[in-house]
């Protein structure tokens, strides 16, 4: 076992939404970190002195699901009184990782359901305070994708609750309940991190053989290897809890870097030989996986796959003779190709404008230019001083990022205009009751109204401080409204103050 890895874990200001009404999932990208842990630990998954825990007050700008509260425990007033601003926590994180990074390139960076939630609000955070969106790539791993390997390999490794379909279920605090994993206090960040690391020493004590394999993909470029080199491979998936490992062949790589377009082998892929671009496109359906080489992806020998359905019962000579029709066909990778083209032209018919905003896409930042310009943003002390070298940035989705960060760090350095120019956006963001990829302050309060309904009928051994939480936070969300419908707003003041404000 090589290297060491950083754990880290992330409170956020809510769970996510889907993006627009007909997304397949929900996604956490525009929720806000409230909190931040992280812990270096060395092969052996000892920790080092090297750890860091940071709270930071919410963004004005940023709406959070009464859910998140109730989860965490922390009212409003707390949260408002934290000693960080957004601005200072993220810029922490990001120095800090570096520092680490620094110290050893090969760190990967690792936590339990990261890939899919935290990663997400870290880029995200990062990005819409003018930083460099992907600082723990290359080199990251998810515990949940650890803990349904040892599963998929042994069930009677790991105890699991049972959803309620009767699937395995792999959250934090309940594995570690029933696996006697240290857990001080579910969904703090720093309590979360030290179960994450148990929960990792304890699938490499019950499988340390597995280890090197599980652990290989955690780097995306020995994970790009292993499918350019293998006909065949076994591949784990997930779908609505169920845990099963699929036989693939890699045809080529899609118009995503690292993302391989791959065929389930349990399909005869005759037919799709055979078809032209658009049979081919209603033939795929259901046999073929995207592959994504800095996710983790849990890829393993093809030899397992005859002992799992339903390839036990093909044999390994047909998985051979298909895996050997499929990998690399030029005639295939043609027509994936065509495919993807026609599902972009699609999906930007559909897209709607109204749904599209200045921070929605990360990657963005690489195309902002001007990167010497933001380097100097970074580096000056006063919001005066960042005010004024950020004006020069030309994109104008970097300056409205800029002129909101301001605006919920520093409003009163905003000029009159841009400070009513931000609070107008922001009126029609937050307080018009319309469908948004983020959380809505009448959003927000209706979700209040749940979870207090919810809360009056239950026998919860938590109800009166929770009552106190949702009521605290019903008053936040009715000043918040109150403030961003004002004709003539003025600047809001932070942390004591503000509270002060909201509830004298």
């Amino acid at each position: 076992m090589s290297g060491k890895y950083i754990f880290y874990d992330l409170e956020t200001t809510g769970r996510g939404k889907k993006e627009t009404p007909d997304a397949f999932n929900a996604t956490p990208k525009w929720e806000q970190i409230l909190q931040i842990a992280a812990i270096v630990v060395d092969k052996n998954f000892t920790p080092t002195n090297q750890n860091l825990n940071e709270f930071c007050r919410p963004r004005t700008s940023v709406i959070a699901q009464p859910g998140a509260l109730l989860t965490t425990q922390k009212g409003i007033k707390e949260v408002l009184q934290a000693k960080h601003s957004s601005y200072q926590l993220i810029s922490k994180i990001n120095t800090q990782f570096d520092e680490w990074k620094k110290d050893n390139p090969n760190y990967i960076f690792i936590g339990h359901n990261i890939v899919n939630f935290d990663e997400s609000v870290l880029e995200y955070n990062l990005f819409n305070n003018l930083y460099f969106p992907y600082i723990t790539r290359t080199n990251r791993g998810d515990t949940l994708n650890l803990v349904r390997a040892l599963y998929a390999f042994n069930p009677s490794s790991i105890k699991t609750p049972l959803t309620a379909r009767g699937n395995p279920s792999f959250k934090l605090e309940k594995l570690a309940e029933m696996n006697n994993l240290p857990i001080e206090f579910a969904h703090d960040a720093y309590s979360d991190v030290k179960t994450s690391i148990a929960l990792a020493k304890f699938v490499y004590d019950i499988d340390s053989k597995s280890w090197s394999q599980l652990e290989m993909t955690m780097n995306k470029e020995k994970a790009i290897e292993y499918v350019n080199k293998n006909k065949g491979f076994c591949y784990l998936t997930n779908f609505g809890g169920r845990i099963k490992l699929e036989a693939l062949s890699m045809v080529c790589e899609s118009r995503y870097s690292g993302w391989f377009n791959t065929i389930n082998l349990a399909n005869d892929p005759t037919p799709l030989l055979e078809a032209n671009n658009e049979e081919f496109k209603t033939l795929i359906k259901k046999k073929n996986r995207y592959v994504i080489s800095n996710q983790h992806p849990i890829l393993l020998s093809g030899k397992l796959a005859v002992n799992y359905e339903p390839y036990n019962e093909l044999g390994a000579d047909v998985l051979n003779e298909r895996a050997k029709m499929v990998f690399k066909n030029k005639s295939l990778a043609e027509k994936f190709k065509h495919m993807e083209i026609d599902r972009q032209l699609e999906k930007e018919d559909q897209a709607s404008q109204d749904n599209i905003f200045p921070e929605s896409k990360a990657n963005m930042f690489t195309k902002f230019g001007q990167q010497e310009v933001i380097k100097e943003f970074h580096e000056k002390k006063t919001w005066e001083e960042k005010y004024k070298v950020g004006l020069s940035l030309r994109d104008p989705r970097a300056q409205f990022i800029l002129k909101r960060l301001i605006f919920d760090e520093s409003p009163t350095t905003l000029s009159d205009d841009d400070f009513k120019s931000v609070h107008r956006e922001l009126h029609d963001r937050l307080v018009i009751n319309q469908e948004r990829p983020f959380t809505t302050i009448p959003e927000a309060m209706m979700q209040t109204d749940t979870e207090l309904s919810n809360l009056e009928d239950s026998e919860d051994e938590n109800k009166d401080k929770k009552l106190k939480i949702l009521n605290e936070y019903n008053t936040y969300l009715s000043f918040l409204e109150n403030y961003f419908s004002t004709k003539n707003p003025q600047p809001l003041k932070t942390g004591k103050e503000l509270v002060k404000q909201i509830f004298s």
